[in-house]
C-alpha cells in the first residue's frame, strides 16, 4: 500500500535524523561539560563554598525566567509538522495569480506553503521574548529582596551581577526564533556548534576574571563576588544569540520568509492577529502550567536548600549535584531531547486542525521499539551506578576536587546521587514521551498530579532536612521519592496510550536486565563495599577497582549481546 509504505519511509527517515541528532547532542554535551569540568577544577582552587552557593542561586534565577518564558512554546512547536509535511508546498492557483502585496510590500505568505510553515514557527518563537521581559520584571524584585538571604545579598557586586544575569537571559531569549527554526528542521549540528562555542566563551571569561581578580587583588579583601559568573553568562548569551541569528537570517533569505514577525494569510482564520497559529498557541497555553509545576519539581532541590540551609551547605550540595548529574547531562539529556522531537513527529496529530485519527501502526510500533530500547539501556547503566557508584564516589571526588572537598559532606551526598541518577534518566525519557503525544486534557491532568507531587516533595524535603537532619542527602532522597511518583504516572499513561492505539505496550521483560547480570552486579558491588583502602589513592586500589569494572563490563556484554546487536541494527537501519 502506498500510504503504508510512505509512513514507513518517513519513520525510518525520522529515526535516522534523530540518531544523527543524538550524536551531535552527545558531542555537544560531552565537549561543553568536559570544558566546564576542567575550568571548574581551576575555579575550585579560588572559590569558597559560600561563593559557589551564590552562583547556584543566580543560575536558579536565570533558569526560572528561561523556563517560564520558553519551555512550553518549545515543546508545542515540536508538534508542528515540518516543511516536509502533508501540506502542499505551493500556493493555490487562485492565490498564485494575485499580485496584491502587503505586509511592507512583500508578497503575502499563504497558509500551507513552505515559507508560511517556517514563518509560523518563527512567529511563535517571539512569544518567549515578551514573556521573558514580563517574568524578569516580576521575578527579579522578588529574588533580590525576598528570596535570597541577607548574607547572600551582602556579597560584593551582588546587584551588578544580578543585572548582568537578567540582561543575559533576555539576550538569550532573542535567539529563540532561530533556535525554533533549526529545531523544526532537526539541524542538530547547528545547535552543537552554537552552544559549544557559547559554553567555551563562558568558561574562559569566568576563569580568566576569577584568576585575574585573585592575582591582582581586584575588589580588595572581599573580592568581586559572583561577578565572574555573571560576565561569563553574558559572553555565553552574546555568542549563542549571534550564531543562531546569523544562521537564521541566511535560512530566511533562502526560504523566502522573514526572521522577524510577519503575517500569514489564512482562509480558515487559524492565526491570532494573523501571526500566531491558534492550535499551537492553545497547546502551549495548556503546557505552560505543566511546565511551571515541572520547573518547581526539577529545581525544587535548589529552592528548598536555598530556603532551609546556609550558603556553605548550598555550595556543598552544588558540587555534589554537579558531579553527580554529569552523566545525566552528557548522555541522558541529549537522548531525551532527540526522543521528544522524534516521538512528536512520529505520533502527534497534524497541526492544521484535522480531525482526530490514530497514528499509523508502523509509527506506533517504531515508538514502542525505540522507547523499550532506551529504557533497557538505562536499566543496564543503572546496575553500574548502583554497584560501583556509592562506594567509589568519595574516592573520585578526592581525585578531581582534592581533599578539601572530599573531606566534607560532599562525598556522602555524591554517593547518594548514584541511586538517584537512574530515576532521573527514566523519568526524563518517559515524560518526554508524554509531552510529545498527550492531549491538552491529559497535560492538564498531569499538571494537577505534578502539583500534588510537588507538595509531597516539599513535605519530604522539610522532614529530611529539618526534622531528621539529613542535610543535603535528605534532598537527594526526597527527589528520589518524587521521581518515583512521576515515573509511575508516566508509565500508566504510556501503557494506556499504546493500548488505545491497538498495541500491547511496553513489556517489562524487554527492559529488565538478564538475571545473571543482576546477580553479578550484586556480588561485585558487595565485594567493592568491603574492599579496604578506598579512602586513599593508590595504584593497588585503582587496579582492583579497574579489574572489577572490566569483569562487570564483560559479563554485561556476554549476557546482553542480543540487545546490543539489536541496538546496532536499529541505528543503522535504512
Amino acid at each position: 500500500m502506498p500510504d503504508s509504505s510512505r509512513e514507513a519511509t518517513e519513520s525510518a527517515t525520522l529515526l535516522r535524523a534523530s540518531a544523527e541528532g543524538v550524536k551531535f547532542l552527545v558531542i555537544l554535551q560531552i565537549s561543553s561539560r568536559l570544558l566546564t569540568f576542567i575550568v571548574n577544577q581551576v575555579l575550585l582552587r579560588y572559590l569558597s563554598p559560600e561563593l559557589l552557593g551564590v552562583s547556584v542561586q543566580f543560575e536558579l534565577y536565570m533558569i526560572t525566567i528561561l523556563y517560564f518564558s520558553r519551555e512550553s512554546l518549545r515543546t508545542a512547536v515540536q508538534r508542528y509538522r515540518s516543511a516536509s509535511g502533508n501540506a502542499s508546498s505551493k500556493t493555490s492557483p487562485d492565490e498564485s495569480k494575485k499580485d496584491i502585496t502587503h505586509d511592507g510590500g512583500r508578497k503575502p505568505l499563504y497558509e500551507g506553503s513552505l515559507p508560511a510553515r517556517s514563518q509560523t514557527v518563527v512567529n511563535l518563537a517571539y512569544i518567549p521574548i515578551a514573556l521573558g521581559i514580563f517574568f524578569s520584571a516580576i521575578i527579579s524584585p522578588y529574588y533580590a529582596y525576598s528570596f535570597v538571604s541577607a548574607d547572600t545579598a551582602a556579597q560584593p557586586y551582588f546587584y551588578h551581577s544580578m543585572a548582568l544575569y537578567a540582561f543575559s537571559t533576555l539576550l538569550e531569549l532573542c535567539s529563540e526564533p532561530s533556535f525554533a527554526l533549526s529545531q523544526q528542521n532537526m539541524q542538530y549540528k547547528l545547535r552543537a556548534a552554537s552552544e559549544s562555542s557559547a559554553a567555551f566563551t563562558r568558561c574562559i571569561l569566568t576563569c580568566m576574571l576569577t584568576i585575574y581578580a585573585s592575582k591582582t587583588g581586584l575588589g580588595g579583601v572581599r573580592g568581586i563576588g559572583p561577578l565572574p559568573f555573571a560576565v561569563g553568562q553574558l559572553g555565553y548569551a552574546i555568542v549563542l544569540t549571534g550564531v543562531y541569528v546569523w544562521h537564521g537570517l541566511k535560512s530566511a533569505q533562502s526560504g523566502d520568509f522573514s526572521l522577524g514577525l510577519r503575517k500569514v494569510v489564512s482562509k480558515t482564520n487559524a492565526y491570532h492577529l494573523g501571526y500566531f497559529f491558534k492550535p499551537l498557541s492553545n497547546i502551549a497555553l495548556s503546557m505552560w502550567m505543566q511546565a511551571s509545576v515541572k520547573h518547581v519539581l526539577t529545581q525544587g532541590d535548589s529552592i528548598l536548600i536555598a530556603w532551609l540551609s546556609t550558603t556553605y551547605d548550598q555550595g556543598i550540595y552544588a558540587l555534589a549535584s554537579n558531579y553527580g548529574s554529569l552523566v545525566a547531562r552528557m548522555l541522558f539529556q541529549p537522548l531525551e531531547e532527540s526522543a521528544r522531537n522524534l516521538f512528536a513527529k512520529l505520533l502527534s496529530q497534524p497541526a492544521e486542525g484535522e480531525k482526530d485519527s490514530k497514528p499509523a501502526a508502523d509509527a506506533i510500533q517504531s515508538s514502542i521499539t525505540i522507547l523499550q530500547t532506551i529504557l533497557k539501556f538505562y536499566s543496564l547503566l543503572s546496575l553500574f551506578f548502583f554497584s560501583f557508584g556509592p562506594p567509589l564516589a568519595p574516592l573520585l571526588l578526592r581525585i578531581v576536587a582534592g581533599s578539601r572537598w572530599s573531606d566534607s559532606a560532599a562525598g556522602s551526598v555524591l554517593s547518594s546521587f548514584c541511586y538517584y541518577i537512574p530515576l532521573l534518566a527514566i523519568n526524563g525519557i518517559t515524560e518526554a514521551f508524554v509531552q510529545s503525544v498527550a492531549s491538552s486534557k491529559k497535560l492538564h491532568q498531569q499538571s494537577l498530579w505534578m502539583f500534588a507531587f510537588s507538595i509531597g516533595f516539599g513535605v519530604a524535603g522539610y522532614v529530611f532536612l529539618k526534622e531528621l537532619g539529613w542535610g543535603a542527602q535528605g534532598l537527594v532522597w526526597a527527589n528520589s521519592v518524587n521521581m518515583s511518583m512521576r515515573i509511575l504516572w508516566s508509565w500508566i499513561f504510556i501503557q494506556a496510550y499504546f493500548r488505545e492505539n491497538g498495541a500491547v505496550g511496553i513489556s517489562l521483560g524487554e527492559i529488565t536486565p538478564d538475571v545473571r547480570l543482576v546477580s553479578s552486579a550484586v556480588l561485585l558491588g558487595g565485594i567493592l563495599r568491603r574492599m579496604e583502602g578506598l579512602d586513599s589513592i593508590s595504584i593497588f586500589v585503582l587496579g582492583k577497582v579497574g579489574a572489577l569494572g572490566l569483569l562487570m563490563v564483560a559479563i554485561c556484554a556476554g549476557t546482553e549481546r542480543n540487545f546490543f546487536r539489536e541496538c546496532y541494527r536499529l541505528v543503522k537501519s535504512k
